[in-house]
């Protein structure tokens, strides 16, 4: 017995038969106990699962759905993933454990169960489910329900294993497509989403931007103030309410108007004092 890597694929010997990683089946045909083997060989490979290492029960899991799938695409019905499961990890246990006999215990009695097992292994790995009940029910399901040809096919498969399945890549080539154009349009949802959510974004802030600029400063606020009579209040409040006041040094003021009676004998305006004010204070300081 020998384990190597010969090229790109792993092998493994059992008495005088090999046993090759390999990652899928025969099209057309049903899988034997080899070709499950092998794929478990492939499975557990670590460069293969793109981790340190996969699990027996994680490598007989996928293996379990994919024969799944293998056998529906010839129209026929299997047990339960997880009693695949079992089955998987009950074989491929059998060949370590064969595989793994030290050659000082490599009697009579092993050569005899080493090659018992490799005539088995070219044998169906069979998963047909034999429930009436729960197979009618599955057709019922999925609305596949065998014809007098998938019983000849299936009967084939157990024997001489002469018979192809002449739908098989028809229906694996719509799966594929089926798939492929999900994916597709899951990637279209995805973009216009996006696209959508951009589109929002920016029209919300073009206006918002809209408002702020028909918005002028006087608009902005309303100085209730100038209509009273009497001095307008210059806190600063009222400063942010007036950015540009409408008092100017040159522009003139009536009594009635702006600037209180009062005081118009000593200003111009609201920041001008008249010229002849500080002379005729001076004159009362020197008097």
């Amino acid at each position: 017995m020998e384990s190597l890597d010969t090229g790109s694929k792993a092998k493994k010997t059992l008495g005088n038969v090999d046993y090759v990683e390999s990652s899928e089946f025969s099209q057309g045909i049903l899988p034997t106990n080899k070709d499950v083997i092998q794929n478990m060989l492939y499975l557990l490979q670590p460069k293969r699962a793109g981790q340190a290492q996969r699990s027996k029960e994680d490598a007989a899991q996928l293996l379990a759905e994919l024969l799944q799938e293998h056998w529906l695409f010839c129209n026929l019905h299997t047990i339960a993933t997880k009693n695949i499961k079992k089955n998987i990890l009950k074989m491929y246990e059998e060949f370590t454990k064969l595989y793994q006999t030290r050659k000082q215990r490599q009697n009579q009695s092993f050569t005899e169960k080493a090659d018992t097992f490799n005539r088995s292994s070219e044998q169906l790995f069979d998963i047909f489910c034999t429930d009436t009940v729960i197979r009618n029910e599955l057709e019922q399901y999925s609305g596949i329900k065998m014809t007098d040809v998938e019983w000849k096919f299936l009967e084939n498969q157990r024997s001489e294993r002469k018979m192809y399945h002449k739908d098989f890549m028809d229906k694996k080539e719509i799966k594929m497509m089926g798939r492929r154009k999900l994916q597709c349009l899951e990637h279209l949802r995805k973009i216009t989403e996006k696209k959508e959510a951009s589109e929002v974004k920016e029209e919300t802030y073009k206006t918002d931007e809209k408002s702020d600029e028909g918005m002028s400063v006087n608009e902005s606020y309303v100085v209730e103030e100038e209509e009273d009579e009497g001095v307008p209040d210059f806190s600063s409040k009222g400063k942010r309410k007036r950015p540009y006041s409408t008092w100017t040094a040159s522009s003139p003021t009536s009594a009635g108007d702006s600037m209180p009676l009062e005081c118009q004998h000593i200003r111009m305006s609201i920041r001008k004092v008249r010229p002849g004010f500080y002379e005729t204070v001076d004159k009362f300081k020197n008097c």
